[in-house]
């Protein structure tokens, strides 16, 4: 099925209904005729066989019309996925310092998703361009201790890709004390502060 049935919406059970009715006006109208002699319903065919094709033809024109509007659907989706992902791909040429920091911490703190800034200006920009994503759905936030407000982001799927040690200004290797020392003083000063950054970041 191309429905989700998952999805218990009145267009959910429109289309159960439109199925179930083909179906069954299909196996009326092409069953051979000793089957329906058999069953006993070729005298009802005999009565009602323009009725039951009229309701075949409805039932199926529906399905055709949800399969190729759902088609359409998928395909307008796909094609807005790729335009986010070139879109996302051209922002990652001009990322300030600050938005690079803010990336930075995911891999600094080994961590998959983090509490950030709900106002700060590079968080709302990496958020606009698609980069940052809320984790939860209903865009939760909550105050922190000083009480900033927050909202737990992660890096979305079509930005991963593109984000690379060289573009974030990582080490590529084993960081020196140099380089310990510049992603520390480069972190943004609402991030809290990180105890142990480790030396294979």
């Amino acid at each position: 099925m191309w429905k989700d049935e998952s999805q218990q919406t009145h267009a959910h059970y429109m289309f159960q209904c439109m199925l179930w009715i083909s179906l069954a006006c299909a196996v009326l109208l092409f069953m051979p005729s000793t089957l329906a002699s058999l069953m006993q319903v070729d005298k009802f065919l005999t009565d009602y066989a323009h009725f039951v094709g009229i309701s075949f033809i409805i039932s199926s024109a529906y399905l055709v019309l949800d399969l190729g509007k759902h088609i359409f659907r998928n395909l307008k989706q796909r094609k807005r996925q790729q335009q986010l992902g070139e879109e996302v791909q051209s922002r990652m040429q001009t990322l300030s310092s600050g938005e690079r920091a803010i990336l930075r911490e995911f891999y600094l703190r080994r961590q998959t998703s983090i509490w950030l800034p709900h106002q700060e200006a590079d968080v709302k920009s990496l958020r606009n361009s698609g980069i940052l994503i809320p984790v939860d759905f209903y865009n939760t936030t909550k105050n922190n201790e000083q009480g900033v407000r927050e909202i737990e982001l992660m890096i979305s799927h079509i930005a991963r890709p593109f984000l690379t040690k060289a573009r974030l200004k990582l080490p590529q290797g084993k960081p020196s004390f140099d380089d310990i020392s510049y992603l520390k003083q480069a972190r943004p000063s609402y991030l809290e502060p990180l105890t142990n950054l480790k030396k294979s970041a």
